[in-house]
């Protein structure tokens, strides 16, 4: 074989693995693997194991414990407020706004801001522990203008929201593929449709959505919630 050839074999095949070993030190060293621990509110001795790489928001929604988030992790309601004493790094420049000096120095931060990469110790409101989730039934979901439905779901069985004007509950929607030509749209509003080429829009959502949306029902009826 020509030396020449050998030697730019060898170096290529070293370069390669040079790189090979450097992007593997730098995720060693940058993205975090296994499981951490979080002790919530003071209790040592039941803290609960995670696994890491999450944002603190979804990773306690993941274990049932569900913080206020209006824009659903986007940082900008700051509803999702909880303290974090240790394991959380810095306070991200998104955050700094929502906190003054004072609620800073006392550990402040968005949890859906705050990266689950070490153990982490934190306090969360203690009402958080009362809020629930359902997998509801849809049943309806009906124009009531060109381009708003009125959305009822029902509760499981036994179940109610007890609510006040202005409440609001946050939904979660599965990962979806959908053509806006499958929609079931009254008769009515099909001119607009047509006129504005809804039905060749496509809504693809690669993975589970959460928003924050008002209930549109009187607290009296019960066994649903209205969009």
């Amino acid at each position: 074989m020509n030396i020449d050839l050998l030697l730019g074999v060898v170096s290529f095949s070293g370069i390669i693995l040079l790189l090979v070993l450097v992007i593997i030190f730098a995720r060693s060293k940058l993205v975090s693997t296994g499981n951490v621990s979080i002790e919530i509110n003071g209790d040592s001795s039941n803290p609960i194991t995670v696994p890491s790489g999450s944002k603190l928001l979804q990773t306690l929604a993941d274990n049932n414990i569900f913080l206020a988030s209006a824009c659903g992790g986007g940082g900008t309601c700051s509803q999702c407020k909880c303290q974090v004493f240790e394991g959380g790094g810095s306070i991200l420049a998104a955050e700094e706004s929502h906190f003054n000096a004072t609620e800073q120095k006392e550990g402040w931060r968005l949890s859906c801001q705050v990266p689950v990469k070490n153990d982490l110790k934190i306090n969360v409101p203690e009402d958080v522990f009362g809020v629930k989730e359902w997998e509801c039934e849809v049943v309806s979901n009906d124009n009531v203008a060109t381009f708003i439905k009125e959305l009822v779901l029902k509760l499981p069985d036994g179940e109610n929201v007890d609510f006040k004007a202005g409440g609001y509950v946050q939904l979660e929607a599965p990962a979806y593929e959908i053509d806006y030509k499958d929609f079931d749209i009254d008769k009515e509003y099909h001119e607009d449709w047509d006129r504005f080429k809804i039905w060749d829009n496509k809504s693809i959502t690669a993975e589970p959505v959460i928003r924050a949306y008002s209930m549109a029902n009187y607290p009296e009826e019960k066994g649903i919630i209205k969009f």
